[in-house]
């Protein structure tokens, strides 16, 4: 019997490790240690739930890559295993003038990411889009949205150990 590897810790950093490595060292026993009675107990399972787009990341970097590349492998799973998600958009304000030339840097960045029918917003139409900001110009990022990270997790950890893994 080849040796264990052991990850520490079952959020959704070490499930989705312990299926990739599932998947690539099939002969090798994988056990996750987690001191609670469920997965994803802390921050998987107490964030925002933000399926983040990548738009304020430097083009190239690997930050923007992985997070390009993640957005990807999230909804696939999210979608293979019939798991809720809302690619409800975000907006990004700026409040004052001064404010506007990162408004247009960050719009700049998502346009090089990759972003897809990225939008600025006026007053008016921010107001219509989100009631509650104000502001005097916004970016509206349709790629961005929230999923339920412990809903994810807890597929995650079904799997690994339909696939031979212990936790």
């Amino acid at each position: 019997m080849k040796k264990p590897v052991v990850i520490i810790g079952g959020g959704i950093v070490g499930l989705a490790t312990a299926l990739q490595l599932q998947k690539s060292y099939k002969e090798v026993p994988i056990i996750i240690i987690e001191k609670e009675g469920v997965v994803a107990k802390h921050q998987t399972g107490n964030n925002s739930g933000v399926i983040h787009s990548g738009i304020y990341y430097k083009p190239g970097s690997l930050k923007a890559i992985n997070c390009k590349r993640g957005y990807q492998l999230l909804l696939e799973f999210c979608d293979t295993h019939q798991i809720p998600y809302d690619l409800c958009g975000k907006v990004i304000v700026a409040t004052s003038e001064k404010e506007l030339p990162r408004l247009q840097n960050i719009y700049e960045r998502g346009v090089a990411n990759g972003l897809q029918n990225l939008q600025f917003l006026n007053q008016v139409e921010l107001a219509e889009k989100e009631p509650h900001a104000k502001g005097i110009k916004a970016v509206f990022v349709p790629q961005a949205g929230i999923v339920d990270y412990g809903v994810v997790a807890s597929k995650m950890a079904e799997l690994f150990v339909q696939n031979g893994g212990t936790i």
